[in-house]
């Protein structure tokens, strides 16, 4: 039997393992699209706080950890997928029996003007923690677009980070998908008592470069200068590499309680996978 799994995040790490350890003699196949090893995003919060160091986001700790459970890992880039076959965006294809597709979500780059200037950075990825920590310094000023439940795990680590902080926040509350009124604004409150500026109500209309600074304009009408601006305005599940497929897509691959999509061969797990709605 020949798995293919493509998204080296905790979802296909833990199914790769878990299929070695049912299926010995089968083959098992983990695709991951960055350069650096499995990692885990939820640990890039403490990277920039300096609770852990770049190996303490790791997965798997070993370099060779993969290769003793004969797993074989490939980096790359996933760009189609047909009934039998997964092909890589440099032209390899990986023939499979079974494919599990767990490639997660992008930040979302919301239709702002300035998104592209240096100093301008996501937290989604390890090379953004990278860059967000060397700007991310004592005394810096630092603009928070987004206060939603990622946001405001950004948003703590920044805190502490020492920097000048001013969070920006479309809703009339923070985490607003999670809260009601009243606890988002416990949380706005909280924020305020941490020297951190919260403006809620508001959204980010332009970023433009004024001198060594950025200069961040705010549809209310304030103008804030920042050293780094961090987007951090949602996710979207990576699933574009499936159109042509016949997976079934909505807000991520629909899946059923065993986790099988519309193709009976072709499975998803983790943030890109949408399981049935128990709630209707």
């Amino acid at each position: 039997m020949q798995y293919v799994i493509v998204g080296a995040g905790p979802a296909g790490v833990t199914a790769a393992e878990t299929l070695r350890k049912v299926d010995p003699a089968g083959s098992v196949t983990l695709v991951g699209n960055e350069p650096d090893p499995p990692y885990g995003r939820m640990a890039i919060p403490y990277l920039l706080i300096g609770k852990v160091d770049e190996q303490g986001t790791y997965l798997r700790k070993s370099d060779d950890h993969f290769e003793n459970l004969g797993i074989t890992y490939v980096q790359g880039e996933a760009k189609s997928v047909s009934p039998d076959k997964l092909v890589l965006n440099d032209g390899e294809d990986l023939a499979y029996d079974k494919l599990l597709v767990a490639t997660g979500s992008h930040a979302i780059k919301p239709p702002v003007d300035g998104l592209d200037l240096p100093g301008v950075h996501h937290c989604w990825t390890l090379e953004d923690g990278r860059a967000i920590a060397r700007l991310a310094v004592e005394g810096a000023d630092v603009v928070l677009m987004g206060a939603g439940f990622i946001g405001c795990i950004i948003m703590e680590a920044l805190a502490q980070s020492g920097a000048n902080l001013t969070v920006v926040e479309a809703e009339d509350r923070m985490v607003p998908r999670m809260m009601d009124q009243t606890a988002g604004n416990l949380i706005k409150q909280w924020c305020e008592k941490k020297n951190v500026a919260v403006r809620t109500s508001a959204r980010v209309s332009e970023v433009s470069r004024d001198g060594d600074k950025l200069s961040v304009k705010v549809d209310n009408g304030d103008i804030i200068a920042a050293d780094l601006v961090v987007v951090a305005t949602g996710v979207r599940s990576n699933v574009k590499f499936l159109e042509g497929s016949g997976v079934e897509t909505d807000l991520g691959i629909k899946v059923d309680n065993t986790l099988k999509s519309s193709i009976d061969n072709i499975y998803a797990a983790g943030d890109v996978a949408q399981g049935p709605d128990f709630s209707t």
